[in-house]
C-alpha cells in the first residue's frame, strides 16, 4: 500500500523575481500542525529567513493562498508573505537545512539568481523541501556594460536584436548603477539602460554638481541603438534620482513617460557631510548653471543637529534635515521642478511614512503643476503605512518603526504593476 507523506509542491520552482508562485503542502492527516520555512543564504554567517504555521485542512492539505497562519513572520493571508517578511537570521539548527542541501548559492553579481530552500516541518522535524530560484533577468534578454561617449551603465536588450520601446533608469543617493530595476523592465517588453551618475568609476564622488547633459548624452546614445524603437523614451527614477528623472523629463521633449519613486518635485541641495560652512551646493546643473534647489544657504542648526543624529545613532537626521530645508514654502515654490513644462506623462509613488523625506508632499508639489496644466492621465499613486522602501515585489520589505511590513509590501506588488502598465500604455503605440 503505497503512503501519502507530506510533501511541499510549488507552481514554478524557476521563476522571477516580479512573479507570484503558489506555495502549498500536502499529504498530512487533517488538522495536523505543520510550519513553513523559507532560507536564503547571505553568506558563510548570515541568513534571510521567515516562518510561518497552520493546521492542514480536512483534506490534509496547506495552500499558502488560502490560509492566514496561526504563529509566524507575518499574520494576514499573503501567498507570498514569506518571501517580504523574512528578516536577518545567524545559523541555526534551521538554516543548517539550507547547507546540508548542497544549494549552489550564485553570488556572482547582483542580478545572479537568488536560491532560496523551502522547508516543511512537523512535530520538530524537517521532513521535506524545495528548492526555487528566482530569476532577475528573463532567458531572452542580454546585457552590455557601457563605457563609452561618456557613459557609464548597463544595457539590457533582447537577444533577438528587435526594437523594443526604450526606458532609462536612474538611482537614488547610493550611487552607482541600478540594474536590478532595468533588468525586470527589460524583462517586460524593454530595451532599458540603467545609467551611473556618480559614485562609480571616474563619474563625480558625490551627489553634487551632476551635470544633465549626462541624460542629454545618453538619449543621443539611445536613438542611435537598433535595439531602441523610434520615439519616445522613458525615464524611472528612485529617491533622489527622481530629481533628475523629472528635471530631464522637463528639459528633454524626448522623454515620453517618467516615473518618480519615492521621490520629490522639489530639488535640494547635493549632498555633502553636514557642515558648519555657508553655503551648500547644488545637485543639478544644465549648461554650466545650478537648477534651482532648496538650499544655497546652510542653515547650519539644523545640520549640527543631524550630525549629531548621525553620530550618537539619535532619532532620524534624513527626515529631519529634508523636513527641516522644506518648512519655507516659499522656498518650496521657488525649488519645485516645473513639470508643467514637461512633453509627457508622469506616474509618481510616495509612501506616506516615508522615512528619508516627506515623498508624497514633496512630490505632490510638482504633480499639482502638472496637472493644471496638462489634463492628461498622469497619476500621483499614495500608499498609506508604506515608508521609503516601496520597490520591487516579493523582496524582504524593509520599514520603519512607523511604517508597515505588510503594507510596504502590498505597496510594492501594486505601484509595479501600475509602472508596468504605464510605461506599456505611454510608450509602447
Amino acid at each position: 500500500m503505497m503512503v501519502n507523506l507530506p510533501r511541499i509542491v510549488i507552481s514554478n520552482l524557476n521563476s522571477m523575481i516580479d512573479e507570484p508562485i503558489k506555495i502549498s503542502a500536502m499529504g498530512m492527516q487533517p488538522r495536523e500542525a505543520v510550519t513553513f520555512h523559507l532560507i536564503k543564504k547571505i553568506n558563510e554567517a548570515r541568513y534571510l529567513a521567515s516562518w510561518a504555521s497552520f493546521r492542514a485542512d480536512q483534506d490534509g492539505k496547506v495552500v499558502l493562498d488560502d490560509l492566514a497562519p496561526d504563529h509566524g513572520t507575518y499574520r494576514d493571508i499573503d501567498g507570498m508573505a514569506l518571501f517580504w517578511s523574512m528578516e536577518p537570521v545567524t545559523k541555526n539548527a534551521i538554516t543548517q537545512y539550507f547547507d546540508n542541501t548542497s544549494i549552489q548559492a550564485d553570488h556572482r553579481d547582483e542580478l545572479s539568481p537568488q536560491a532560496l530552500l523551502v522547508l516543511l516541518e512537523m512535530n520538530d522535524k524537517v521532513v521535506a523541501h524545495q528548492v526555487i530560484n528566482r530569476h532577475w533577468m528573463s532567458d531572452d534578454i542580454r546585457k552590455l556594460n557601457i563605457r563609452e561617449a561618456g557613459l557609464t551603465g548597463s544595457f539590457f536588450y533582447s537577444q533577438d536584436m528587435n526594437p523594443r520601446p526604450g526606458i532609462m533608469v536612474v538611482g537614488g543617493s547610493e550611487g552607482g548603477i541600478n540594474e536590478k530595476t532595468a533588468a525586470l523592465l527589460a524583462s517586460h517588453g524593454f530595451t532599458v539602460l540603467a545609467l551611473a551618475y556618480f559614485g562609480l568609476e571616474s563619474l563625480p564622488k558625490q551627489l553634487r554638481n551632476i551635470p544633465l547633459e549626462t541624460i542629454q548624452t545618453a538619449l543621443t546614445w539611445f536613438h542611435n541603438r537598433p535595439e531602441v524603437q523610434a520615439g519616445g523614451i522613458g525615464i524611472h527614477g528612485t529617491s533622489r534620482g527622481s530629481e533628475l528623472a523629472l528635471w530631464s523629463a522637463t528639459l528633454f521633449p524626448d522623454i515620453h513617460a517618467a516615473v518618480s519613486l519615492s521621490g520629490s518635485a522639489v530639488s535640494f541641495c547635493g549632498i555633502v557631510p553636514w557642515t558648519d560652512q555657508p553655503t551648500l551646493p547644488p545637485a543639478w546643473t544644465y549648461q554650466g548653471q545650478p537648477l534651482p534647489y532648496l538650499q544655497p544657504e546652510n542653515p547650519i542648526e539644523l545640520a549640527r543637529d543631524c550630525k549629531d543624529m548621525w553620530t550618537n545613532r539619535n532619532g532620524n537626521p534624513f527626515r529631519t534635515w529634508h523636513d527641516g530645508l522644506s518648512k519655507n514654502t516659499d522656498l518650496v515654490e521657488a525649488a519645485t521642478i516645473p513639470l508643467e513644462r514637461m512633453h509627457g506623462e508622469l506616474l509618481m509613488i510616495s509612501g506616506l511614512v516615508d522615512e528619508s523625506w516627506n515623498s508624497a508632499y514633496l512630490s505632490e508639489q510638482g504633480f499639482k503643476r502638472k496637472t493644471s496644466i496638462h489634463k492628461d492621465v498622469s497619476k500621483h499613486l499614495i500608499y498609506d503605512g508604506a515608508g521609503h522602501y516601496i520597490g520591487i515585489p516579493y523582496l524582504r520589505a524593509v520599514s520603519s518603526d512607523q511604517g508597515n511590513q505588510q503594507a510596504l509590501a502590498q505597496a510594492s506588488v501594486e505601484s509595479w504593476k501600475e509602472t508596468l502598465r504605464f510605461f506599456k500604455r505611454v510608450l509602447c503605440k
